[in-house]
C-alpha cells in the first residue's frame, strides 16, 4: 500500500545524501525538430533516498519544515504561507512550493520564479524563459552555483555553466529550494563555491487522473502541457505518470523563434509502509532557439549621436559611462539595433571567377543559434535495513548534444587566407597556410571565399552513483556516511558545414550531423577549430552527525566532505597564442607549425590533473519556542577549475595551464526565523571569504604580441544581509516583502604573469552584475472564484566591467496575475482560466549583462522584456 502522510514524510527527509550529476545543456533554435527524431529516454527517478541527517521524528511539531541542501526534504505539516517558506535549517533558506509556482506563467523558467527570494537575481532574456537567462546569488554567478533537478545537477561538466531554459516543465516542479552561500556537506559537487538551488518533481498522483493546459500570449505565444497520472494500479501500490510539452513563439526583439519540446516520466513504488521505495524517472528536453542581438558600447558609439557615448579614454572609474543617462528615444535606437532577417550568399550561386562572402550574412539571425537535445534517467532505492539502519542507493546517466551556432568565411585557397577578416583551411586567421585549396562551395575553383557554420559542439556522457547509510545512534543522534562516484565524457569539437544560398544550416549540429555534412581540407582532414576529450572524474566520501540537545531546542550538526576529483585532457590540436581559442587545427608537420609561431605546445593525449581537498561543515539551530529560532553556519566550499581553463595556454611555461588552483571560499552565517501558519519570517547576516577567484583575459608578452591565458588573480570579499517576511492575516489576503543588500569587492589588482605588472586595476572595485540593493515584494488577494496576486522587484546598479567603468542603471518591474476557478470536475483537479501579465508598465530596462575587463573590451547588454499578456486555460480531471 501507499505510504501513509507521516512515513512519506520520513521519505522526503531520507533524500539528505543525493548524488550529483551534472547536466550539461544549451538553448534552443528556430528550426523545428519534431519528437519522432529523437529518443525518448525512460527510466530513473527522483531519489528520495539517503538518509537525513536531521530526521523528521526529532522535531517539534511546532518548528518548521526539515530540509537538507541538495533536495529539498518534507516535514510533519508542512509551514508555509501562499507557497512561501523559512525551513528550520542551521544555514540560510528560502523555498517555494508548487501553490506559488503555478501562479507565474506556465513554462516560465524556475530560476525566474525564484527572483523574488532575497540575494538571488536572474534576469531572464525573454518574458517566457526558453531563450536562458543569468543567475546571480550574493554575487556568484551561475557557474558557480550547483543547481541540481531531484538531485541531478544541471550545470555544464566542462564550464559549470548553467543553462536554464533546459528545465523541467513548471506544472511538474513540487517546490524549489534555495540555499545561500553555502552548500550541504554532502554535496557531490566540483562547482558549488556559491551556494546550491534545487528543484525537486513531484510524485505520480493516487488516483487515476488527467491535466491539460493551454497557454497563449503576445509574440505568437503557444504551449500545450499535458499529464496523465495512472493512480495506483497494482496491489503493491505502484503508480506513474508521463507527462509532454510543447512551446513555440517570436522573439520579441528582432527576427527568430524559440521552440522547445520536453517528455517526461516517472514511475513510484513504494515498499512496506515505512518509506522504502524503488523509483525511475526519465526527462528528455530539446531546444532550438535564436540569440538576441546584444548591443555593444562600440555599436552605441556609433549607432547614438556623436559624443553620446565618449570615447574609451574619457571613461574611467572616476569618471564612468553610466547608460542610465540615455534617454528613451536613445534606448530606442538600440532596441532595434537586431539581426539580419534575411541574407544571401554570393558563393552560394557559384560559377566561375571568385565570389565572396565576407560582406554577407555575417549577422543572420539564422546562424546565431543555440540547439540543444538534452536527456537524463534517474534510479534511486531506500531500504530499512533495521529500525536504526536505513540504506539508499542512487544512479544516473545524462546525455548532452549542443553547441552555440557562429559562422566564419574561408579562402578556397591558402595563399589568399591572409586576407582580413578571412580563415584558411585549418580556421585561423594567423596568415597563409601552404597547402592546396578545396573547393568549398561546389563550384569547380578554388578561388572563393566561403563563409560556413562553425559551431563548437559539445556531447557529454555522464553517469553517477550514490550509496549512503544513515545510523541513529540514540534518539536525537545520527550518524550518517556516504560515497559517490560521478564520471563525465566531454567531448568538444569544431567542425565546419556548409549553408544554403540563403544562409541556413544545413543541419544545426553542424558537421557531426552527418558524415556528407562534414568538410574536408586537401589532405582530408576534418576543418575544425578544436578536438578535445576530456573526463571529469569525482570520487567523494562524505560524514556527518547531527545532536538533538536540551529537549530537542537544540540542534548541532558537524560534517565534512572529501571530494577526490580530476580531469583526464586530450588536445588533438595545437595549443598557440592569439587566436579566440589558443587552438590550431591542422594536419601540417611541427616543423612547419614551429616556422609560424615562435612559441605553441603540441597535441597532447592523457593529461591529468587533480584536486582533492576537504571540507568542513557545521551549524546550529536553537529554538526559544515552537516559532522561534536562531541558526548559524559555516561551510567550505571550492570550485575546481574548469575545462576551459585547463586547455588555455601558459605563455610563462609556454605549455597549456596546469598550475591554477582551485577557488576557494568560507561561508559564514547568523539569522534568525519566526515560522508559523500565519507568519514566515528570516532574517540573516552573512560573510563569505574567497580567495584564488580564476579569470580568463589576453595579456601582453614581454617580447611583444598576446596571448589568452587563464590564472588566479586573488580574493573577494563579500557580506550583506537577506530578510524576508511572509503574512498570511486572513484566508484571503497574503503579502510578502524581501530586502537584500550585497557588498561584494575584488581585493587584489590583475598582474600580468609575464612581466608582474598590473594589468587591470581591480582592487577595491565591486563583483560585476551584482546590485547592492533588491528589494520586492507580493501581495495575493483570494475572493472566491477569483484570485488576484502582483509582484514588485526593484534591482540596483550593476557594473558591466571589473574595473567598473561602465554601469548598468537600477529597474523596477511589476508581474501581475489572476486567476477564475470554474468549478471541480467529478470532484477532482477543476478548471480556471489565468492571466499572466510581465512587465505590467511597460518599462524599458537592461537585463542581461556580458560584462568584461574594461570599457575597452566592449562589454555587452541586452534589453529585458516589454510588457507581455498570457491567457491560460486549465483542465485537471
Amino acid at each position: 500500500m501507499a505510504p501513509s502522510p507521516a512515513s512519506w514524510s520520513v521519505v522526503r527527509i531520507a533524500c539528505a545524501c543525493g548524488f550529483a550529476m551534472k547536466a550539461a545543456t544549451a538553448a534552443a533554435h528556430t528550426g523545428f525538430v519534431s519528437m519522432h527524431r529523437n529518443q525518448f529516454l525512460t527510466a530513473s527517478a527522483f531519489a528520495i533516498g539517503v538518509a537525513c541527517a536531521m530526521p523528521a521524528h526529532a522535531q517539534s511539531t511546532g518548528s518548521t519544515d526539515v530540509e537538507e541542501a541538495i533536495i529539498v526534504t518534507g516535514t510533519r505539516g508542512e509551514v508555509t504561507v501562499s507557497g512561501i517558506k523559512s525551513p528550520e535549517t542551521p544555514k540560510a533558506k528560502a523555498v517555494l512550493t508548487q501553490e506559488l509556482i503555478a501562479r507565474q506563467n506556465p513554462g516560465k523558467a524556475i530560476f525566474d520564479t525564484i527572483n523574488i527570494i532575497p540575494g538571488v537575481n536572474f534576469t531572464s532574456t525573454d518574458p517566457y524563459g526558453a531563450a536562458g537567462g543569468n543567475l546571480r546569488i550574493r554575487g556568484f554567478d551561475g557557474a558557480r552555483i550547483s543547481a541540481t533537478f531531484d538531485g541531478v545537477q544541471v550545470n555544464d561538466s566542462g564550464n559549470y555553466a548553467l543553462f536554464t531554459n533546459q528545465q523541467l516543465d513548471s506544472e511538474l516542479i513540487d517546490q524549489v529550494n534555495v540555499n545561500f552561500g553555502a552548500t550541504d556537506v554532502d554535496s557531490p559537487t566540483a562547482s558549488a563555491a556559491g551556494g546550491t538551488v534545487n528543484y525537486r518533481t513531484r510524485l505520480p498522483k493516487e488516483e487515476l487522473g488527467a491535466e491539460l493546459n493551454y497557454s497563449r500570449g503576445d509574440f505568437d505565444y503557444n504551449r500545450v502541457f499535458a499529464a496523465l497520472d495512472t493512480g495506483v494500479f497494482t496491489p503493491f501500490g505502484t503508480r506513474a505518470f508521463i507527462a509532454a510539452s510543447n512551446t513555440r513563439y517570436n522573439q520579441f526583439r528582432g527576427p527568430g523563434e524559440i521552440r522547445k519540446q520536453q517528455l517526461n516520466a516517472r514511475i513510484y513504488q513504494p515498499i512496506g509502509s515505512n518509506g522504502d521505495f524503488v523509483s525511475l524517472a526519465g526527462h528528455y528536453n530539446e531546444n532550438r532557439n535564436n540569440f538576441y542581438r546584444r548591443v555593444g558600447i562600440n555599436d552605441m558609439r556609433t549607432l547614438l549621436p556623436a559624443g553620446t557615448i565618449p570615447a574609451n579614454t574619457a571613461i574611467t572609474p572616476e569618471t564612468p559611462l553610466d547608460l542610465g543617462t540615455l534617454n528613451d528615444a536613445q534606448l530606442n535606437t538600440l532596441y532595434n539595433f537586431n539581426s539580419d532577417a534575411f541574407c544571401k550568399l554570393p558563393s552560394g550561386s557559384g560559377g566561375p571567377g571568385s565570389q565572396s562572402d565576407t560582406a554577407s550574412c555575417g549577422s543572420y539571425y539564422n546562424t546565431s543559434i543555440n540547439p540543444s537535445n538534452t536527456a537524463n534517467a534517474r534510479f534511486n532505492s531506500r531500504f530499512t535495513l533495521s529500525d536504526q539502519l536505513i540504506a539508499t542507493v542512487d544512479a544516473s546517466y545524462q546525455y548532452v548534444l549542443a553547441n552555440g551556432g557562429g559562422t566564419s568565411v574561408f579562402a578556397e585557397s591558402d595563399a589568399a587566407s591572409g586576407t582580413s577578416g578571412v580563415y584558411n583551411r585549418q580556421g585561423t586567421r594567423l596568415g597563409a597556410g601552404v597547402a592546396t585549396g578545396v573547393d568549398l562551395n561546389g563550384d569547380s575553383d578554388q578561388s572563393d571565399f566561403v563563409r560556413l557554420l562553425f559551431p563548437s559542439n559539445t556531447r557529454t556522457h555522464r553517469i553517477s552513483a550514490t550509496a549512503s547509510l544513515r545510523y541513529e545512534l540514540a534518539q536525537g543522534q545520527t550518524i550518517r556516511a556516504a560515497y559517490t562516484y560521478d564520471r563525465a565524457r566531454h567531448r568538444q569539437t569544431g567542425e565546419a558545414s556548409r549553408l544554403d544560398q540563403f544562409g541556413n544550416p544545413l543541419s544545426v549540429f553542424s558537421g557531426i550531423d552527418g558524415e556528407n555534412l562534414a568538410l574536408r581540407d586537401a589532405a582530408g582532414n576534418l576543418i575544425e577549430k578544436r578536438d578535445r576529450l576530456s573526463f571529469a572524474i569525482l570520487h567523494q566520501v562524505a560524514g556527518e552527525y547531527v545532536g538533538k540537545f536540551l529537549d530537542n531546542a537544540l540542534t548541532i550538526q558537524l560534517g565534512v566532505r572529501a571530494p577526490f576529483f580530476k580531469r583526464n585532457l586530450t588536445n588533438n590540436c595545437w595549443t598557440i597564442p592569439g587566436s579566440s581559442n589558443d587552438a590550431y587545427c591542422t594536419s601540417e608537420s611541427a616543423a612547419a607549425v614551429a616556422a609560424k609561431f615562435p612559441t605553441y605546445a603540441a597535441p597532447y593525449a592523457n593529461r591529468t590533473v587533480k584536486y582533492n581537498t576537504v571540507l568542513p561543515n557545521a551549524g546550529f539551530v536553537y529554538r526559544f519556542a515552537p516559532a522561534v529560532s536562531v541558526f548559524g553556519n559555516f561551510s567550505q566550499g571550492f570550485s575546481a577549475p574548469r575545462t576551459d581553463n585547463l586547455y588555455a595556454f601558459d605563455g610563462v611555461k609556454i605549455q597549456p595551464t596546469i598550475d591554477l588552483k582551485p577557488e576557494r571560499t568560507n561561508s559564514f552565517d547568523l539569522g534568525a526565523r519566526y515560522s508559523s501558519g500565519i507568519v514566515q519570517a528570516q532574517a540573516s547576516g552573512w560573510y563569505i571569504s574567497y580567495k584564488d577567484r580564476i579569470i580568463s583575459s589576453q595579456v601582453e608578452l614581454e617580447g611583444g604580441g598576446t596571448l589568452n591565458t587563464d590564472r588566479n588573480v586573488g580574493r573577494v570579499r563579500s557580506y550583506g544581509f537577506d530578510a524576508s517576511l511572509a503574512v498570511k492575516p486572513v484566508d484571503m489576503l497574503s503579502l510578502y516583502g524581501f530586502a537584500s543588500y550585497t557588498n561584494a569587492k575584488l581585493r587584489d589588482d590583475v598582474l600580468n604573469p609575464v612581466t608582474g605588472a598590473v594589468t587591470t586595476p581591480t582592487a577595491g572595485k565591486y563583483v560585476v552584475e551584482t546590485p547592492k540593493w533588491q528589494v520586492g515584494g507580493r501581495v495575493q488577494v483570494n475572493y472566491e472564484p477569483v484570485s488576484i496576486g502582483a509582484q514588485v522587484k526593484y534591482v540596483g546598479d550593476r557594473f558591466l566591467t571589473d574595473i567598473n567603468d561602465v554601469i548598468a542603471p537600477s529597474y523596477t518591474t511589476v508581474d501581475l496575475d489572476a486567476r477564475l476557478d470554474l468549478g471541480r470536475v467529478n470532484n477532482k483537479g477543476g478548471i480556471y482560466l489565468q492571466l499572466n501579465v510581465i512587465n505590467l508598465f511597460d518599462k524599458t530596462y537592461l537585463g542581461n549583462l556580458s560584462t568584461n575587463t574594461a570599457v575597452s573590451n566592449n562589454p555587452q547588454v541586452e534589453f529585458g522584456s516589454p510588457r507581455t499578456i498570457i491567457g491560460s486555460v486549465h483542465f485537471a480531471f
